[in-house]
C-alpha cells in the first residue's frame, strides 16, 4: 500500500519535473517574456517539492518515526535515516527556501532570473531523488 502511494507521487514529480525542464529549456529572455511560463515552472517548483515532503513523510510515518513538521525537516530526517545521502543535504534545504519564497511571494518577481537558474540546477536533485526513493522501495520488496 505504502509503495503504491509513493509511486504515484512519484509518477506525478517525474512529469512536473520533465513540464519544468521544457519551460526552462528556453533562453531567459523567452522564459520571462512568457508570464505564464514563469507562473508555470514557479507552480511545478513548488509542487515538486511538496510531492517530495509527502513521500518523506510517509515513509517517515512507515518507520515508525516522527513525522517533521518542515519541508526541510522531512529532508533532513530522511538524510539522517540514511535514505537521502548527507551530502546532498544541503541542495535539499535551499530547494525547500526556494519554494518557500515562492509560495510566501517574498517579492520574488523582482529577479526571475534567480529563480529560472536555481530551478533549472535542482532538476537533477529531483531526478536523482526520485532514483534513491524507487531503490529505497525496492529494497523494501526484497527484503
Amino acid at each position: 500500500m505504502l509503495s503504491n502511494i509513493i509511486i504515484k507521487k512519484i509518477e506525478q514529480m517525474s512529469g512536473l519535473l520533465e513540464e519544468l525542464q521544457e519551460i526552462l529549456g528556453v533562453s531567459f529572455t523567452e522564459f520571462k517574456s512568457a508570464f505564464r511560463n514563469v507562473r508555470s515552472a514557479e507552480r511545478n517548483f513548488q509542487l515538486v517539492i511538496e510531492l517530495a515532503s509527502d513521500i518523506n513523510a510517509q515513509i517517515i510515518a512507515d518507520m515508525k518515526v516522527q513525522i517533521p513538521d518542515t519541508y526541510k525537516e522531512s529532508f533532513r530526517k530522511m538524510a539522517e535515516l540514511k535514505i537521502l545521502e548527507e551530502k546532498s543535504l544541503p541542495d535539499f534545504l535551499r530547494s525547500s527556501n526556494l519554494r518557500n519564497i515562492l509560495t510566501h511571494e517574498y517579492d520574488f518577481d523582482e529577479d526571475n532570473f534567480i529563480f529560472y537558474k536555481s530551478a533549472k540546477d535542482f532538476i537533477p536533485l529531483y531526478e536523482n531523488y526520485i532514483r534513491i526513493i524507487r531503490g529505497y522501495l525496492a529494497s523494501r520488496k526484497s527484503s
